[in-house]
């Protein structure tokens, strides 16, 4: 990751785990940050983790509605941006047996149609801007 300085970072659910680390990494770099994350508790406390994040903000990537609201103030607040963490997933530490279709299906929605929702959005702007890598 070095020679990230001033690089603008879009890290999707960016506020734990992976995420988190990803982002405290490029931090270190001074690059500029948003983080959508699904946890409406993630935003707040990653800001505290983190002070120097540019945004957190709630998102839904597994619906289409709450992606394009997260851009739409990811574009207001950060502009154009150069590098997307399609960072997206859920992992279930249980018995496959015990795994309900609900519990699957949330799985799916996010692991899957959340990392097409975010890298959409994000292709859209960085054809626009200087983004992205060919």
């Amino acid at each position: 990751m070095r020679g990230a300085a001033a690089q603008r970072v879009v890290v999707s659910v960016g506020a734990s785990g992976i995420g988190a680390a990803t982002t405290a990494r490029f931090l270190e770099e001074d690059a500029r940050f948003a983080v959508p994350d699904r946890s409406d508790k993630a935003p707040q406390r990653i800001r505290t983790a983190l002070p120097a994040l540019d945004l957190a903000l709630h998102a839904d990537i597994a619906d289409a509605e709450s992606v394009r609201a997260a851009f739409e103030q990811i574009d207001r607040v950060k502009g154009e941006f150069d590098v997307l963490i399609n960072n997206a997933g859920i992992s279930l530490l249980h018995p496959s047996l015990e795994i309900t279709p609900e519990t699957w299906r949330e799985v799916i929605d996010v692991t899957l149609i959340g990392i097409f929702l975010i890298g959409q959005a994000a292709t859209r702007r960085m054809l626009v801007g200087n983004g992205g890598a060919p």
